[in-house]
């Protein structure tokens, strides 16, 4: 209608109606683009605080994931450690014995550590979330995906490299009566019917068995390394959670 009536004064001659129609659609587009583009830096920003509180419950489950790690490892790591003990004592003992064969079926297992990473790629990956964020912010979320990345990787070698050598492998392990394995894997019940190992000879000699004492070597030297990259990892999360309630 607008566009009607400049032609028509543009026919007529009468430029004073022409300039006036002229500079009312020319506002017209003006504003037009103005708000179109206030409404997508309203939906930027929306995305951005949305994509945010993403990633502060992503931190706070792998947080939770981290303790539930780091409690398993103080329990596991201290039956190791005994039955290592136990068994570098040659003690014949009940209590010796007891405790090398608890050790034998925890070794037969690893820990790891799984930690979701899907909102953090999100503010790393996407052109639009990345437009909304400062340096400051850039820097975080980069350290923070390089770290997980870095440690993540870390924890796959520590978990995998003990099971190289299965320790029923050995002809001093003997297969002892079928029970139940209590497991908790990625905060599931992994809890299953398994037969137990037990030594075969007795401590006195299984002391001596090199290949025995290597299995308990390797696994309590890389599984010691495992709270250590949950250390790391809860320092940088724990930073970001800090900063992220800052923004909000």
């Amino acid at each position: 209608m607008r566009l009607r009536r400049l032609s028509e004064h543009i026919g007529q001659q009468n430029w004073l109606a022409v300039g006036l129609d002229f500079l009312i659609v020319v506002a017209g587009v003006f504003i037009g683009l103005q708000l179109g583009n206030w409404n997508t830096a309203r939906a930027d920003r929306a995305a951005y605080q949305d994509a945010l509180e993403r990633y502060r419950a992503e931190v706070v489950t792998n947080l939770a994931t981290l303790d539930e790690a780091d409690e398993q490892a103080i329990v596991t790591l201290e039956f190791v450690s005994n039955a290592f003990d136990s068994l570098l004592s040659c003690d014949d003992s009940p209590e010796a014995l007891e405790a090398v064969n608890r050790g034998i079926n925890v070794i037969m297992g690893t820990s790891g550590l799984s930690l979701r990473s899907s909102a953090l790629e999100e503010l790393t990956s996407s052109p639009r979330l990345l437009a909304r964020q400062g340096e400051d912010a850039r820097k975080r979320f980069s350290d923070t995906a390089y770290y997980k990345s870095v440690f993540l990787r870390e924890a796959e070698f520590i978990e995998v490299l003990p099971l190289d050598e299965r320790a029923q492998n050995n002809p001093i392990i003997a297969v002892g009566p079928r029970a139940r394995r209590e497991v908790s894997y990625a905060g599931r019940d992994y809890s299953r019917p398994d037969r137990l190992l037990r030594l075969g000879v007795p401590v006195s000699e299984a002391c001596r068995n090199d290949r025995l004492i290597k299995s308990f070597y390797t696994w309590e030297r890389w599984q010691s390394a495992l709270p250590a990259v949950s250390r790391i990892l809860r320092e940088q999360l724990e930073s970001d959670l800090a900063w992220l309630e800052g923004q909000a």
